[in-house]
């Protein structure tokens, strides 16, 4: 089965569990990102994203390319800080997006995250990741 994640791109969605690979056997990409805004009037402001071609996303982000998303819109341009990758399947890489951005709300994660004071601010946030990858649904 096909879905279409990000526009022109077209992605087979995984069965059985093991790792997606490209025709040619390749493994595919699939990764969660932070960006931050460098706008001086958003100066902190933070956006976790999924994607699977990190150069293109950010073009898109910062409106050099069609298909950004409408949240980052008016707070360009962004920089992306982070970009972690490695996940066997989108649906893990999602999963991982979700959790990152509903950390109190994500029954993986909300004993970490009790952890932190605060969840905001970009140093926080990527605490956060490292902490998220030391779980058992992204631990390796």
């Amino acid at each position: 089965m096909r879905t279409r994640r990000e526009e022109g791109e077209e992605e087979e969605e995984e069965e059985g569990g093991m790792a997606e690979e490209t025709e040619s056997g390749s493994r595919r990409f699939y990764g969660c990102y932070l960006l931050v805004s460098l706008s001086p009037r958003h100066k902190g402001q933070t956006y976790i994203g999924f994607t699977v071609n990190p150069r293109r996303r950010i073009r898109q982000h910062n409106g050099e390319l069609r298909s950004g998303a409408w949240r980052t819109k008016n707070k360009r341009p962004w920089e992306m800080v982070v970009c972690i990758y490695g996940f066997p399947t989108n649906v893990s890489a999602l999963q991982f997006e979700w959790a990152w951005q509903h950390p109190r709300e994500s029954v993986a994660v909300r004993e970490a995250a009790a952890n932190f004071k605060s969840l905001s601010g970009i140093t926080n946030k990527i605490k956060l990741a490292y902490a998220m990858l030391t779980l058992p649904p992204w631990q390796r």
